[in-house]
């Protein structure tokens, strides 16, 4: 045996230049201040690239207050304006996040309006297939007025925009034939905004059921059908009101056995009469376990030449919020690297 000093190699230590420190932040406007524009602020005071310098309320009482305290964030020194036209006239505006609720038409006509003004678009709501969304006439019209202002609008999000659209395509990517994607997610309601709530009908009896325009299950179906090239017939929706048994509670929003308490829809994508894509989404408002036997999560499964499959939980789930907001805000960046027009998000690069 013998003994001695030990040697430990050499470390260096290497210094890295963050661009994120020196490149320019991109200076953006918040429209809309309910639940998903106060999750957009509140993400943008953690983030090295967007700085938040403006507001836009289309609720009257909200006109004149700070962003900040609508947020929760503590003042910002931003007071909140009305008039979206005086905002997109300012020169200290990039960027607009569209933040509010509406038919896939309304929304287009501001997101026309923000890009005629030659300020980049995200938007929160939909439009992740836009010519799905819009038809081929529209779309193509949004776009032709993204390029005349020389400015970019992209959907994106959590859900639509990556959980069961972009993160498919991603896993799907890992075959060259594809039999079948499919993709399932099951979506806690109770954090929801309620505006949300409304829309999807939570607490009307079932009679008054109607399909909402969140969650646009085709527009995935579409989306990752362009993406991976193949070629789809047509698309069929389905959608079921989910009713309780129980009585359920939450934030003040009661709902009484017999009642609609979420939703179950499904979009399938074919070509031919074979099914190549099926995305499912049940949103239910206060999951009763021994009720409803469903769990919060998701879960993505392509069968091709490989077979895929993966299942989802953690802290995406629950107030989807602010991975949500966390999304859009990490898109900023990445549209910004593109030439002026209308994009899906999986055409967005990783980083910009």
């Amino acid at each position: 045996m013998t003994t001695g000093a030990v040697t430990f190699p050499h470390v260096e230590i290497m210094k890295v230049e963050s661009e994120s420190a020196v490149r320019d932040r991109v200076r953006a406007a918040i429209y809309g201040t309910g639940k998903i524009g106060r999750a957009i602020t509140a993400a943008c005071q953690d983030s090295n690239d967007v700085d938040v310098v403006a507001g836009v309320t289309t609720t009257a009482d909200k006109a004149g207050r700070d962003l900040g305290e609508i947020a929760g964030t503590g003042p910002l020194g931003i007071v909140v304006d009305d008039d979206l036209g005086s905002v997109l006239g300012r020169d200290d505006v990039d960027l607009v996040f569209y933040c509010g609720l509406g038919q896939p038409g309304h929304v287009a006509e501001v997101l026309g309006r923000i890009v005629d003004a030659g300020k980049d678009a995200i938007t929160l709501t939909g439009l992740v297939h836009p010519k799905t969304a819009l038809g081929k006439d529209a779309a193509n019209d949004l776009e032709r007025r993204a390029k005349q202002g020389g400015a970019r609008i992209v959907g994106a999000g959590w859900n639509p925009g990556f959980i069961l659209d972009v993160l498919p395509v991603a896993f799907a990517d890992s075959c060259v034939r594809i039999d079948l994607i499919s993709a399932q997610r099951i979506a806690e309601m109770r954090d929801w905004g309620r505006g949300v709530h409304e829309e999807c009908g939570i607490g009307r009896p079932a009679e008054e059921a109607r399909d909402s325009p969140n969650n646009p299950l085709h527009e995935s179906v579409a989306l990752i059908g362009d993406a991976l090239s193949l070629g789809l017939d047509r698309i069929a929706n389905s959608y079921e009101p989910y009713l309780t048994k129980r009585h359920r509670e939450h934030g003040g929003l009661r709902v009484e056995p017999g009642r609609i308490t979420g939703f179950h829809k499904r979009s399938r994508g074919y070509v031919g009469d074979q099914v190549r894509i099926e995305i499912e989404m049940f949103g239910i408002f206060c999951i009763d376990v021994e009720e409803d036997r469903l769990v919060e999560g998701s879960s993505v499964h392509v069968e091709g030449d490989a077979e895929v499959a993966c299942s989802v939980t953690g802290d995406w789930f629950g107030d989807s919020y602010p991975i949500t907001a966390f999304r859009a805000v990490r898109a900023v960046r990445p549209l910004g690297t593109l030439p002026p027009g209308l994009y899906r998000p999986d055409q967005l690069p990783l980083s910009g």
